[in-house]
């Protein structure tokens, strides 16, 4: 690994003098900058993110020392060497009290500087390692315990008699709640036109890496694959959070990321791991049988009786245009039909005006859930314009109200989508998913997922996973490293999700695609 180094010290000759006599290559620093104050140093220093720092004490306007000082609690990782023309032991104190790491004195000895650099980069090296050999012990560990939790589950939803004594060390490992209330939902992919088993298997692992993401990542239940390779989950029904809402949430980030339409069939609510059984089978029940009393979709009922024809037309409406809240082409188109069929339906004057401020509070509300946006007084102003409008009026003021929702807001977005892609190329070791990305950047995963398509074109775990295969193939054609070490450092636990992601993408298995690109060289 190359590393960068930041050369501070206002006498250009002596700056300029160190940054010509190192030989940084054979020393492992890839970038050398230079600064010749403190105030040129920050900036360079937010920017480039050096890893050595090499500053003489003695500036004007402020000194080494007071650099280090600022930048040590938000940069406590730099190694820094002090270089001072001063042989005072108040230097030296002040030096280590902000944890310096060598202390020269001018005029520089090239030697002792050459030393005291790779000594920085020996421990920089030896961090990168310890950290290194961290995550993949991290990694395989969680590895290990999604197999055993997904083992158990399996079990338990089978009713195989060692559950029983088993239960109470998953209670304690996985931190289960003592008559945990829960509910089974399969979730059923929906008909995939691609028949290579390849790709499908790929696919179903995508939907379930997502369910665990967006499930088990927020702590609201359990992912698991059953016998027949289906994939479940175990719904945490804690008093004030529905699972049904939930799992909506789930299906139309898999509708966005996977660009399919999934169903989920319910079990039954159940207390206690040892009744998880019983929901489960409900679930297998529906699958099986078909069975419409407990086929319970996540999608809206337009047709609910009682309720006259306009009413199912604008509940579909009102429903499309809070899906589309973070798509504004979109949602005004949507909303142009809206108005068509106002006046198709011959509405009076009153009920156009009521049905367009209850649309606009709805749209009002869900922007300000996924983004956190407030701005009470456009309602307001909305409500003052709709008073005594007629018909068509109506519908024009809540058009301009939805433009006006979006004002200011194409620089935030795209601001927005540059910090997520950023975050991933910079870590895509990390465990990425829509759901951690969203809470990371304090927005709904199901807005993030829609803007992210929007803006780019392709999913976010999409993106994610090309990202990965890009790197993935790098590392392949240009190191020795092994398949499963690669698998890690790109993201992947699973090595066999990681092979079916890599073939999907690149057209063959990471060992194939090396022996291509190596064995030509």
């Amino acid at each position: 690994m190359k590393y960068k180094i930041l050369i501070v010290d206002d006498e250009k000759m002596i700056r300029m003098g160190i940054k010509n006599a190192m030989p940084w290559e054979e020393m492992s620093i890839g970038e050398v900058f230079t600064a010749a104050s403190a105030m040129e140093a920050e900036q360079i220093i937010e920017e480039q993110q050096p890893e050595i720092m090499i500053t003489d004490i003695s500036m004007t306007e402020m000194s080494g020392l007071e650099l280090v000082g600022q930048i040590r609690e938000k940069y406590q990782g730099m190694r820094v060497i002090v270089l001072t023309g001063y042989d005072r032991f108040e230097y030296a104190r002040q030096a280590l009290k902000l944890q310096v790491h060598d202390f020269l004195l001018k005029p520089i000895d090239e030697t002792e500087l050459k030393k005291s650099i790779l000594s920085q980069v020996d421990w920089l090296e030896e961090r990168r390692m310890e950290e290194k050999e961290s995550l993949t012990i991290k990694r395989t560990q969680g590895v290990r315990q999604q197999m055993e939790l997904e083992g158990f589950m399996r079990a338990l939803v089978m009713g195989r008699e060692d559950t029983e004594e088993r239960a109470e060390v998953f209670r304690r490992e996985f931190h289960f709640e003592e008559g945990q209330t829960m509910r089974i939902g399969i979730v059923i992919p929906g008909v995939s036109s691609d028949k290579d088993l390849d790709s499908e298997s790929f696919r179903m692992q995508t939907v379930k890496q997502i369910c665990i993401g967006m499930i088990d990542g927020q702590k609201r239940g359990i992912t698991f694959s059953d016998e027949k390779r289906r994939i479940v989950i175990a719904f945490f029904c804690d008093e004030g959070r529905k699972e049904d809402e939930l799992a909506q949430q789930l299906i139309e980030i898999l509708n966005d990321e996977v660009e399919m339409r999934p169903r989920i069939l319910w079990g039954s609510v159940k207390k206690g791991l040892e009744n998880l059984r019983i929901s489960y089978n409900d679930a297998v029940f529906a699958l099986e049988h078909e069975r419409e009393e407990f086929e319970k979709l996540c999608a809206v009922d337009w047709n609910r009786k009682g309720e006259d024809i306009f009413q199912d037309v604008f509940r579909e409406f009102r429903n499309a245009l809070v899906y589309n809240v973070s798509d504004k082409e979109k949602l005004l188109h949507i909303f142009d039909r809206f108005s068509v069929a106002v006046d198709s339906y011959n509405l009076s004057a009153k009920y156009a005006r009521s049905c367009c401020f209850e649309l606009a509070s709805s749209l009002y509300f869900a922007r300000f859930s996924d983004t956190g946006s407030n701005d009470n007084e456009k309602l307001s102003v909305l409500m003052q314009a709709l008073s005594g409008a007629d018909r068509g009026r109506a519908c024009q003021v809540t058009a301009m109200f939805l433009e006006n929702l979006f004002e200011g807001e194409d620089g935030e977005i795209h601001e927005l989508i540059d910090k997520v892609k950023r975050r991933i190329h910079e870590n895509l070791a990390d465990d990425l998913t829509v759901a951690s990305l969203a809470e990371e950047y304090y927005v709904t995963p199901n807005y993030l997922s829609r803007l992210f398509k929007r803006v780019t074109g392709e999913g976010c775990n999409e993106y994610i996973v090309r990202k990965r295969i890009e790197q993935a193939k790098s590392l392949l054609a240009t190191t020795t490293l092994k398949v499963g070490e690669i698998s890690f450092m790109v993201g992947y636990r699973d090595m066999n999700y990681f092979s079916l992601a890599f073939k999907k993408h690149i057209g063959v298995s990471p060992v194939k695609y090396r022996e291509q690109i190596q064995g030509g060289q």
